[in-house]
């Protein structure tokens, strides 16, 4: 409901006054500022309130879910934009290919959240939880690489593997690193909540922007990601007991305001760039829209059914009714939508006819 509200505010903000001069600004966000100020918050709030103890145990189920499984829905996404809805021309394999690693990116914090309220399994919302958090840095890694090679970036097969190894090796460990140095910071504040709380938020901004920097150039939400789960493991015990309330409580807070913001700011871009003199989406591409979300549907479906015989033999097990479940939590959100904003902000990318 909060992304229809953005929604008709962006399709009518020219009726809205000063407020739609406002909403305007706001579609045309830079996308490398939407990954600054809300995926730090929504993935290490998500990464430090999971269970320790289960993620360890589905982390074998969670590795092939957020890798073997996202680079199969990214070439079946491809397949499905080539031959399916029949984008051809000037929109090249490669290009496919680039869609394909955007939308494989998921963000199930609806699917998550409904599970948490009606008191399903914890195993099974951490397993959907989970997968996210490393699909999300998976899949980014995936499209940096791709972006490469679609704005015509002479780059080699040693140049790829070793742009994936430092994206993908890199972000842990440089999350880890943060892990310690925010444990060492913690461990030196004593009953002091206001400063555990800044902590907290201060180190998980800094290692994304140091993560997302020139010099270092490495994957800044897996590097959150195991940041997050650094603390969850370890760290938390360096938060003095008076102080672990308020942190998690104001770390709840930070989530639910930026995944509703980021809600709002999606249907805002949406319908503002839909809206456009210049757009070029046609009522055929709509059609196309509807036929795209259902088959995304399917093509998660036969993927976790694919790896399927393994996920069920490891971790806690997997049984049909949650693999019905698991297809069905692999909603898009806020990465897919940054990702995308970075490819239309792009000089580099030809415009497709």
């Amino acid at each position: 409901m909060i992304t229809v509200v953005g929604l008709l505010c962006g399709v009518y903000h020219e009726y809205l006054g000063r407020l739609g001069v406002a909403i305007q600004s706001y579609a045309n966000i830079d996308a490398h500022l939407v990954l600054l100020l809300f995926l730090p918050a929504l993935i290490f709030e998500s990464a430090f309130n999971s269970d320790w103890h289960i993620f360890k145990v589905e982390f074998a189920q969670i590795l092939i879910m957020a890798g073997p499984m996202l680079i199969c829905a990214t070439f079946l996404s491809a397949l499905m934009m080539k031959y399916i809805l029949g984008y051809t021309g000037e929109f090249n394999w490669n290009a496919c290919l680039l869609y394909g690693s955007i939308i494989s990116a998921t963000d199930p914090v609806a699917v998550v959240a409904l599970l948490k309220e009606l008191g399903a399994s914890r195993r099974l919302a951490t397993l959907i939880e989970g997968e996210s958090l490393l699909n999300d840095g998976t899949a980014m890694v995936v499209f940096l690489v791709i972006l490469d090679i679609v704005e015509g970036s002479e780059v080699g097969i040693g140049e790829i593997v070793i742009k994936f190894i430092r994206l993908s090796v890199g972000g842990p460990l440089l999350g880890c690193l943060g892990g310690m140095f925010l444990s060492f910071m913690l461990k030196r504040i004593h009953n002091n909540g206001v400063l555990e709380v800044n902590a907290t938020v201060f180190t998980s901004y800094i290692i994304f922007f140091i993560a997302e920097s020139t010099p270092v150039e490495v994957s800044g939400i897996l590097a959150i990601v195991f940041l997050g789960l650094y603390m969850t493991n370890t760290g938390k015990t360096r938060i003095s007991a008076e102080s672990e309330h308020s942190v998690h409580h104001v770390w709840g807070y930070i989530g639910f305001v930026a995944e509703t913001v980021i809600f709002i700011l999606t249907g805002i871009i949406m319908g503002e760039r839909a809206m456009r003199p210049d757009s070029q989406i046609v009522a055929s591409d709509y059609g196309k829209l509807i036929g795209t979300y259902i088959i995304l549907h399917f093509i998660r479906l036969f993927c976790i059914l694919l790896w399927w015989p393994l996920l069920r033999q490891i971790g806690y097990g997997l049984n049909f009714k949650q693999v019905l479940l698991c297809s069905y939590a692999g909603l898009r959100g806020a990465v897919g939508m940054s990702l995308a904003l970075i490819v239309a902000s792009s000089t580099k990318i030809p415009r497709y006819i």
